[in-house]
Order: structure tokens, then C-alpha cells, then sequence
């Protein structure tokens, strides 16, 4: 009977480890999966289809400092095109899109593509800096849309509803809303570049 237990128990430990073994594969085979993915471009809601609507946020930076339509005005006529990048603190998915951002940087200045990150619904400033830190981009323009002005205002999510995130809108130098990605897979920057 002890030879009975002790070959069963070893036999499920066999299995537990090849179980574990094939969960821990497939884990990381998505991953690997996700990084060569493209990137998905979905429909514009019907508020920002023909412009964006006016809007006040505060900038991260400078909590007493508005930024508004008028600003992102500006931003937009200096280059050629603007993207509003959607994150949270929360959202693990962004962390992609923002990594790639920051490692780009230099690029996407090149292309003359302004980047604007909007945090969605948080409000607490030093959290999202030491967030926005992890990835070297404390010092891009980045606003608070503590109130839902560039989500609800712009159709993205309805009062009282969740955003789905990640989310990057990009704008023209007229100001012209272009296109919005959902997820961002590898050839993000090309696509915020211009190139695609």
C-alpha cells in the first residue's frame, strides 16, 4: 500500500509540474505573440469624426496650468500631427505603448509627431509622475482628465462607463482627428510617425 501512495503522489506531482510547465509556454508564447502584433485601428466616435470639441485639463507638470483645445491648437500647427495617448496607472496593456514612446522619443521628434499623454481618471499628481518615471517620460506633455473632458467629451466612453484602454488618438496639424488605435503592437511608432 506505501509503494501504492508513494507512486501515485509522485505521479501527480509529475503531472502538477508538466502542468505548470505548459501554463508558464503558453504564458509566455503570447507574450512573444503580442510584441510582433499590429497595431489595431478602430473607428472614430462620431463627437470627433469631423474635430475635436473644446476641452480643459490640467497639465501633470503644473496642476494650476489649463491645458485646451487652444494648446493642443498650437502643439498641432508645430508639427505634423499630434497623438493623444490614452493610459492609466492601472491599465497593463499601456505600459507597451508607453515603453515604446519613450524608447522612440528621438524618432518621433524627427517626424515631427508631438505626443500628449492623457491620464484617465486619476487624480493623485505624484503616483502617475512615479508611473510616467518608470519609463522616462515625466517630462513629455502630459495632462489630468480627472472629470472625463477628452473621454466623454470626445465619445470615448459614456458617464458613469469605463474606458477601454489603451487608446491613442491622432490629430492633424489642422487638428483634424486622423485615426485611433486601440492596442498597440509593434509597428506602433511607425504608424504615429506617418510611415503606415
Amino acid at each position: 500500500m506505501k509503494i501504492f501512495l508513494k507512486t501515485s503522489l509522485r505521479a501527480c506531482r509529475r503531472q502538477a509540474w508538466q502542468s505548470i510547465v505548459a501554463i508558464l509556454f503558453f504564458a509566455l508564447s503570447s507574450f512573444a505573440a503580442d510584441a510582433s502584433a499590429k497595431s489595431v485601428k478602430i473607428p472614430l466616435p462620431p463627437a470627433i469624426s469631423d474635430s475635436l470639441p473644446w476641452f480643459a485639463v490640467f497639465e501633470l507638470q503644473n496642476e494650476n496650468s489649463p491645458f485646451t483645445r487652444n494648446h493642443l491648437s498650437k502643439l498641432a500647427s508645430s508639427s505634423e500631427r499630434v497623438a493623444l495617448v490614452y493610459y492609466a496607472t492601472w491599465c497593463i496593456p499601456c505600459r507597451e505603448g508607453l515603453r515604446q514612446i519613450s524608447e522612440n522619443a528621438a524618432a518621433l521628434a524627427e517626424a515631427k509627431t508631438k505626443i500628449v499623454l492623457v491620464n484617465v481618471g486619476e487624480r493623485e499628481k505624484e503616483s502617475i509622475m512615479k508611473f510616467l518615471g518608470k519609463f522616462q517620460l515625466e517630462k513629455m506633455p502630459a495632462v489630468i482628465d480627472p472629470f472625463g473632458r477628452m473621454t466623454e467629451g470626445f465619445g470615448l466612453m459614456k458617464e458613469g462607463e469605463n474606458i477601454d484602454l489603451p487608446r491613442t488618438i491622432v490629430v492633424d496639424k489642422s487638428m483634424h482627428p486622423s485615426f485611433m488605435i486601440g492596442a498597440e503592437g509593434a509597428d506602433y511608432i511607425q504608424i504615429l510617425k506617418g510611415e503606415l
